[in-house]
């Protein structure tokens, strides 16, 4: 079975819209560049911005142009662009939209991911994708921004679930190798309330994780480690680059392969 890296997604400012790219690098720090790039903090209390609890985050829209390091934000009827450099003129739009004053900040090295240990690109496979939206009756696209991966991988017959072959029990790491990029598969991502909620609207869907819960036991691979699954509210998984990657490369298109040693 041929497996292949098929879509790739950034998001330069964390809890706001991705970036569909056809080629990344990694940072000095082991993530993917312009990922998670920004956030915003409540001033108030140093809290990270977040869609898990800040919901009004669902009306604004956000368009990158990483090349001019330029953004779009849409929200309701208004529409304004500012160069990332313009923190100030930033920062008031955003804190006028929510009511509070926030504090827009940036890391290059290793931007601001959710998973302090597994600070890398999470990853999922189309197959997966289709049968977690098949579970909600919902279009592809939309479980697609419900989960927010970055990596997205394919292939000819690929079962969903595939890449719950690519973590294995607790302090232990799966290595494999998209391109020439090696990767380390560490956990599976225990899942917050954002896929629980429609991507443009912020609305929850009833009973979604019961019901998410209920059907990831049952459709559980018997490749996937069981003992990782304290809760059923897990899916896609998270991932650690080794330093000495940085520099490198994904593609659209670059094979996956299990041909890395363990370190």
């Amino acid at each position: 079975m041929e497996i292949f890296l098929k879509r790739i997604f950034i998001f330069p400012i964390k809890s706001f819209d991705p970036v569909e790219v056809e080629k990344v690098k990694i940072t000095k720090g082991g993530s993917l560049e312009n990922d998670r790039r920004f956030a915003f903090f409540r001033k108030s209390d140093n809290k990270i911005l977040s869609r898990k609890w800040e919901t009004k985050l669902y009306l604004i829209r956000s368009f990158f142009n990483l090349p001019k390091e330029e953004v779009v934000f849409q929200y309701q009827n208004v529409e304004k662009g500012f160069k990332l450099s313009q923190k100030g003129e930033i920062e008031k739009f955003i804190s006028d939209i929510l009511g509070y004053a926030v504090e827009l900040r940036e890391d290059t090295y290793r931007g601001f991911p959710d998973d302090l240990e597994a600070y890398s690109p999470t990853v999922v496979t189309t197959s997966t994708i289709r049968e977690v939206a098949s579970w909600f009756n919902l279009p592809e696209e939309d479980m697609r921004l419900r989960l927010r991966t970055n990596l997205e991988l394919d292939g000819e017959s690929i079962p969903p679930f595939w890449e719950d072959r690519l973590y294995a029990k607790k302090g232990e790491v799966v290595w494999f190798q998209i391109g020439d990029v090696k990767i380390g598969g560490v956990n599976p991502c225990r899942r917050c309330p954002i896929p629980t909620r429609d991507p443009f609207t912020g609305e929850s869907l009833k009973e979604f994780r019961k019901h998410f819960e209920e059907m990831r036991k049952k459709t559980l691979p018997p490749w996937a480690e069981k003992s990782r699954f304290d809760t059923y509210y897990r899916l896609t998984v998270n991932t650690i680059i080794p330093l000495e990657e940085a520099g490198k490369e994904l593609k659209v298109g670059d094979k996956v392969s299990f041909n890395v040693s363990t370190i």
